[in-house]
């Protein structure tokens, strides 16, 4: 199941250079099964056509208040009690004037004005226009409201200048919406710390040790802890995965930085998920320089990594996770992994079954509980296993919620 599956989004997109891209949201909302139908400004129709839409969504787009045939002036009222979130791409100036006052002279203007429903902006318009103290003060009355302001971007605008003012990237507006569009934040309140990728152990200035972790399952969990509602943390080593929207992360590279960063936030967490495949061992010594070629053979003193996972246990959390990524006799290694680390679950996989491992989109998992019950997953995709994850997470809070009183 994708992650907006029957979830109703109504898209709103007003008359800003950056429209066309409202095209890429539109996509990325339906890749992840939304129901989408936009509505559009009449300046939006200067820079991209309602056809685009009309082919994209399956869907007749919303423009005139009073339509000379079909819908009889009711329309923005259909459109807010269909929805299960309205977001504004782009959003000028200019609506988001008419959001906070109150003002309601088109459809979407009405449509906005009737909303009940989680709602979200994201602004794009010229660093001028965005740093001019009437449309902050509008923004943080929206904001004051309730509304979900997707921050804007730095970077190239349409007139060739740099600043602020860019609509923030197609995937992210997905992710944001995402957020907004699960209706379970049983996660909301608590703050979840989470590891990914790998670490990268220098040899010398020009080459290091590492493993073949993408980090795409570490990072799916950070998105559906978002997506759930929590505060989340992420600590990434080296990695060409983008940040999940709502989600502070800190770049690591060495099992030591991950060792520090990881620890640094540490305090207060609910949640620690420990899912990064840190290195074993590392060269006992770095050379300052780059080693040359010479002698036919080169011997590498190797030395052990502090073990982060075993030193979070003993000061454990209220929910520990860790996981155990094997290619023969894992599940028995798994099973001692959680007891020698004192962990709520382990999730293990075997990395040598084909759509399971590193860097592919899948993957195949076995769940392994302190009381003994094993759950053996399908393949599915990371980011379906990661909101399983975060099911067991859940459950495993509101245990302990329910044995302390």
């Amino acid at each position: 199941m994708a992650r907006l599956t029957g979830r109703r989004i109504v898209l709103g997109i007003t008359g800003s250079i950056s429209a066309y891209k409202a095209a890429e949201v539109v996509r990325g909302l339906i890749q992840e099964e939304a129901d989408v139908r936009v509505t559009m400004t009449k300046e939006a129709m200067h820079f991209i056509g309602p056809m685009t839409f009309t082919a994209l969504t399956g869907h007749p787009v919303a423009i005139e208040q009073f339509p000379p045939h079909g819908q009889p002036g009711e329309e923005h009222i259909d459109l807010t009690i269909w929805a299960d979130v309205i977001a504004v791409v782009p959003a000028t100036g200019n609506i988001i004037g008419k959001m906070a006052n109150g003002l309601a002279d088109d459809l979407l203007s009405t449509v906005l004005l009737t909303c009940d429903v989680p709602c979200c902006l994201a602004p794009a318009m010229n660093f001028r226009m965005l740093g001019n103290p009437a449309v902050q003060a509008n923004m943080d009355v929206l904001r004051n409201r309730g509304y979900h302001v997707i921050e804007s971007a730095y970077g190239p605008l349409a007139n060739g200048e740099i600043g602020e003012g860019r609509l923030a990237a197609p995937d992210q507006i997905v992710e944001a919406i995402a957020i907004l569009a699960d209706s379970r934040r049983d996660l909301a309140g608590r703050r979840v710390l989470i590891s990914a990728g790998p670490t990268a152990e220098p040899i010398d200035p020009v080459r290091f040790i590492t493993n073949r972790s993408s980090g795409k399952m570490g990072f799916s969990i950070a998105r559906m802890a978002a997506q759930r509602g929590a505060s989340v943390t992420l600590v990434a080593g080296p990695t060409n995965q983008s940040d999940p929207y709502g989600v502070t992360v800190e770049r690591v590279k060495s099992s030591e930085d991950m060792h520090q960063t990881v620890f640094h936030h540490l305090d207060g967490q609910d949640v620690v998920i420990m899912a990064a495949a840190v290195a074993d061992y590392r060269p006992k010594q770095t050379a300052d320089h780059k080693i040359k070629k010479g002698a036919p053979t080169l011997i590498l003193k190797m030395e052990r990594t502090r073990d982060i996972l075993k030193e979070i246990a003993q000061n454990k959390p209220p929910v520990l996770v860790g996981f155990a990524v094997e290619t023969h006799e894992g599940l028995q290694y798994a099973k001692q992994k959680l007891i020698d680390k004192n962990l709520d679950l382990i999730v293990y996989n075997d990395i040598t079954v084909e759509g399971a491992g590193f860097d592919v989109d899948t993957n195949i998992v076995t769940l392994l509980h302190r009381d003994g019950r094993e759950e053996v997953l399908p393949k599915q995709l990371k980011i379906e296993i990661a909101d399983r994850i975060m099911d067991e997470v859940v459950a495993l809070l509101h245990t302990q919620e329910t044995v302390l009183s």
